[in-house]
């Protein structure tokens, strides 16, 4: 009888379906794709003396070395995207058992908002 019905349970088991990514509580973060064991804080959002915003994510990972592009879009206050060069996208790599902070710097006063894409190519 347990011969009979273990073969079953397998593909039952194989069969199930994995957990939906987990969602972020800040929606302006954007992670794609969502990397198993990743573990990303919302973003610290700060105001400097001069006006300008400062957003801050950590990132830590658990798992194996893997490469990480991100961009961060600035936003005016009717939520137009400000054209700067800050806006490009910038590469950096995630080390192993690390926390990887990102900084990302607001180009000038008129910045009201912003949208974070994280790109990880991992294993």
């Amino acid at each position: 009888m347990i011969r009979r019905l273990l073969p079953v349970l397998l593909l039952v088991a194989a069969c199930e379906t994995p957990p939906p990514p987990q969602q972020r509580s800040d929606p302006r973060l954007i992670l794609t794709p969502n990397v198993a064991g990743l573990s990303i804080s919302d973003p610290s959002v700060a105001t400097g003396a001069d006006g300008r915003m400062r957003v801050t994510v950590n990132i830590f990972n658990p798992g194996g070395d893997f490469p990480l592009r991100y961009q961060t879009d600035w936003l005016d206050s009717s939520g137009r995207p400000l054209s700067t060069l800050q806006s490009r996208p910038a590469f950096r790599s995630l080390a192993r058992a690390t926390v990887t902070t990102i900084d990302s710097d607001a180009p000038s006063p008129a910045a009201r908002d912003f949208r974070m894409t994280l790109d990880v190519d991992g294993p």
